[in-house]
């Protein structure tokens, strides 16, 4: 068996579903995009692929939805191996409860600004007529309108068009989608990873974009945009849709939507839109502990935050000269 094979295949014995950000292909998108990926066996049994990342002399550690399985046992072997490994610091956001929070103070963890969504809500798939059936009032009329309306979905790997959609959110959200390199990377080193475009009837006019991952009998929704144009047509509740189906389809046993507002959060809150617009899938709302961070080296930790300071401000200048 591959190592590839075999770390996955382990994977699955300790978490079900095994999470889509620890396995072995996760691994080989991040170490294309900048980080040393390290995949640690625990002494206890526990797992964890671990993006590594370099500042001068100090060095970080990222561990996205895990160890594996995420237990305090295993977060205490994970900070002995960071520890032996001379980190400065280590970032970890399992995929755990929020019980688990307690343990983790307990630890020397303090709470940090989520990188990976701490609230999701998961569609139970089934046969697609069935599916639609249970989606709310709403958005089942904007399936059935547009499919009536002549919108066409394309199911590819088209990282430019994504590209494309992305831009139109983010201008007017105001905030930071990747470039089209890392959705090439998705597309490229994700065993099955796929867009669905859908198109204005009869062009090649894009009107949304949907990036999807499946793992381990999961689909996830990583990625999307949508240009806002012909919102008549609804063409982003069709791809949307085509993204979705495929899954079950496919037998995927769910799928994940991948990041809602917080449970009763304000409706101020910048992403109510987009949570209004999950909840009319069905489904349930999970949530995740969150992101938390371990200072093993005060002086690297600092050494680091002035680098990622900086980097934002280049960002940011960038942002505002495009």
């Amino acid at each position: 068996m591959k190592d590839a094979e075999r770390w996955d295949a382990e994977l699955e014995e300790k978490a079900s579903p095994a999470p889509l950000l620890q396995s072995w292909a996760w691994g080989e998108v991040q170490s294309h995009a900048g980080w040393r990926i390290e995949r640690v066996s625990l002494p206890g049994g526990a797992m964890a692929s671990v993006q590594v990342r370099s500042v001068a002399l100090a060095r970080e550690a990222y561990v996205p939805r895990g160890p594996v399985p995420a237990t305090a046992d295993a977060v205490d072997e994970l900070i002995v191996w960071a520890r032996g490994a001379e980190m400065a610091r280590i970032v970890i956001e399992p995929e755990a409860p929020a019980d688990l929070a307690d343990r983790l103070t307990e630890r020397g963890f303090a709470p940090i600004a989520q990188t990976q969504p701490q609230h999701t809500r998961i569609i139970p798939l089934g046969p697609p007529e069935e599916l639609l059936k249970s989606f709310r009032h709403g958005r089942r009329y904007n399936i059935r309108a547009g499919l009536r309306r002549g919108v066409v979905v394309r199911e590819g790997k088209d990282a430019a068009e994504l590209e494309r959609q992305s831009a139109a959110v983010e201008q007017r959200e105001s905030i930071h989608l990747p470039n089209r390199r890392y959705y090439d990377l998705l597309l490229e080193h994700l065993p099955w990873c796929r867009t669905y475009v859908a198109f204005k009837p009869d062009t090649d006019e894009a009107l949304a974009t949907v990036l999807v991952a499946r793992h381990a009998g999961r689909a996830y929704s990583l990625f999307a945009g949508r240009s806002g144009k012909h919102p008549e047509l609804m063409g982003n509740d069709v791809a949307w849709w085509h993204a979705i189906s495929s899954a079950a389809e496919a037998s995927c046993r769910d799928f994940d939507l991948w990041g809602v507002p917080p449970p009763n959060s304000a409706p101020n809150h910048p992403w109510q839109g987009l949570g209004f617009f999950k909840a009319e899938f069905g489904g349930h709302e999970l949530s995740y502990v969150g992101a938390w961070e371990r200072i093993l080296s005060a002086a690297g930790a600092r050494l680091i935050a002035l680098e990622r300071k900086s980097r934002t401000y280049v960002r940011g200048l960038k942002r505002n000269i495009s």
